[in-house]
């Protein structure tokens, strides 16, 4: 389908307005706009994970997007690392000039970081020559971008976690993601990035409506859905090289939800394309998205992982007024065929906290409804680039850095099929820094007892905390006990202080249905970034032999 009219009306140049969360597209313009982002030279951008682990070097993306538009010579990449703003490192990256002419050219490169640890602060150096002048540029060549460095955290220990403790980014766009204003990282690349982090594995879900693009052609559609086979195509190529980290192969399909309004929903583990392309922005005033929620789910396979995305996050005037999007809403809920729901995402917010309680109430329903951690980040590792003003400014934020916020997941061994059943069975906590374990003591829960139903009426239940300098002293420990269909109530609530593990036996008698689940919190005062760190465990469900 012809997207002909993005061109010509003003609609898009509205849309434009909308936030854009991927390293920024500058080179298109609307007929008869003026663009001041545009100029004649690709993007390049330096990007690095946000946090590494301890030994080992830090990896630095470089990017170069659009040199088949705008070629010219990359004559030299260099980097600075500076702590405290003394210089400690100071790198050539760049064996030799090369002739940029590609549309998507990319390097990792390796920067050796022995016995250093703290917060650094890397500045990536490009000197280019488009045959007319030679230019510098400190860490991407965006006009009006700050240009400030890649602020890196070298942990000093690890990411607190348990033996058989994987954790991954569960929401994340990729390069198959590529439009008019914004691209994404390669899978390959997002896969070292990730695992510097500390990450075993992520989940590709890019937007429905980029995803039955033609490959060359973003404005153009392609029934044969070129872009979705290839992804499938590396997906299966980097799963069958890596057999330490792994990608999970998913999609961030638009549909409808029960006021016909626009939202997100989450499939892992997909082979089918699902097509949504009501708030991709490509028709005039054509905002209805080809799917309803329930025709969706009705028509996955059962071992298909489904959430919702974003549930309660804000939705703004204009994408209310132009793309027709919406919340989910209590009745949208309802389908069996919904794994859970996701409303940890980037950061802490007032849709953080909906999300929360909407699972709550789920819970209390009786409903197997499972937390899913993610950032939905768009290849942002360091920095959150964004076109804040149409074709005038680039924004910048720490927000919704990929694998900040992460999905632990217990399992005994390491593929995308183990991820998706152990996902699918719940045996997942949610964390952007402490690690939790519930055990119930029994020979059958030897790693874990999060997400099992456990028969009977009175049970021994072990719990497990972890933190680290980076993320704080545990602040508060609760534990949950929800009885279906009555109330939550706390059962465990203890306040600590500068302790970074804790470990906690309790006895349960149940005598209805109900589950447990816990809930960290770290402090802020003695954390790296002066932030409260979290961790929520999803349920233990508990079924009675009998009943009082």
């Amino acid at each position: 389908m012809e997207r002909a009219r993005v061109l010509t009306d003003l609609l898009p140049s509205l849309l434009k307005m909308l936030p854009v969360f991927l390293y920024a597209e500058t080179h298109y313009r609307f007929r008869y706009f003026f663009s001041f982002l545009r100029k004649h030279e690709p993007e390049i951008i330096a990007d690095a994970p946000h946090r590494i682990e301890p030994n080992q070097p830090l990896p630095i993306l470089v990017l170069v997007k659009d040199a088949h538009q705008f070629p010219l010579k990359l004559n030299k990449v260099s980097i600075v690392i500076r702590k405290d703003g003394k210089p400690l490192i100071e790198k050539e990256l760049l064996e030799s000039p090369i002739e940029l002419t590609e549309k998507l050219l990319w390097r990792v490169y390796e920067v050796p970081l022995e016995g250093i640890n703290g917060i650094i602060e890397c500045d990536v150096i490009f000197e280019i020559d488009d045959g007319k002048k030679q230019l510098t540029y400190h860490n991407d060549n965006y006009r009006t971008s700050s240009h400030q460095p890649l602020q890196v955290f070298v942990a000093p220990s690890p990411l607190p976690r348990f033996e058989h403790l994987h954790f991954g980014e569960c929401h994340s766009h990729s390069s198959y993601t590529d439009d008019q204003v914004e691209f994404g990282t390669p899978l390959e690349a997002s896969s070292q990035l990730s695992q510097a982090i500390g990450l075993s594995f992520f989940c590709v879900t890019d937007h429905s409506y980029d995803l039955d693009d033609s490959v060359d052609n973003y404005l153009v559609n392609d029934s044969n859905l070129p872009k979705w086979n290839l992804l499938q195509q590396e997906v299966d190529d980097q799963n069958s090289r890596h057999q330490d980290f792994v990608i999970v192969r998913g999609e961030e399909v638009t549909c409808r939800n029960s006021k016909d309004q626009n939202i997100h929903l989450l499939l892992l583990g997909n082979r089918k394309f699902f097509y949504g392309s009501g708030d991709g922005a490509e028709r005039w005033l054509k905002t209805r998205s080809e799917n309803s929620i329930y025709e969706i789910l009705n028509s996955v396979e059962p071992s298909i992982l489904s959430f919702a995305a974003h549930p309660k996050e804000r939705v703004s005037f204009l994408q209310r007024l132009l793309l027709r999007r919406g919340k989910w809403l209590q009745q949208d809920f309802i389908h069996s065929q919904l794994t859970g729901i996701q409303f940890v995402n980037g950061y802490v917010s007032d849709g953080f906290w909906q999300g929360y309680h909407q699972w709550i109430e789920l819970l209390l329903e009786g409903k197997r409804m499972f937390v899913l951690a993610g950032d939905d980040a768009h290849g942002n590792f360091n920095r959150f680039r964004q076109i804040g003003i149409p074709f005038l400014k680039i924004r910048e934020t720490g927000h919704q850095l990929f694998g900040k916020m992460r999905t632990g997941v217990y399992l005994e061994s390491l593929s995308e099929e183990n991820i998706l059943r152990a996902i699918h069975s719940g045996k997942t906590i949610v964390t952007d820094g402490p690690a939790v374990n519930l055990l119930i003591d029994s020979p059958t829960h030897e790693i874990s007892s999060i997400g099992e139903t456990v028969i009977g009426n009175k049970h021994s239940v072990s719990l497990e905390v972890r933190s680290s300098s980076e993320y704080g002293a545990i602040d508060s420990i609760k534990v949950f006990i929800g009885s279906v269909g009555v109330k939550e109530m706390v059962i465990i609530s203890e306040k600590l202080s500068q302790k970074h593990t804790a470990n906690r036996n309790f006895s349960l008698e149940i005598t209805r249905k109900s589950y447990i689940r816990a809930e960290v919190w770290t402090s802020s005062s003695d954390s790296n970034d002066a932030q409260p760190h979290f961790c929520l465990t999803n349920p233990i469900w508990f079924t009675p032999t009998f009943s009082v």
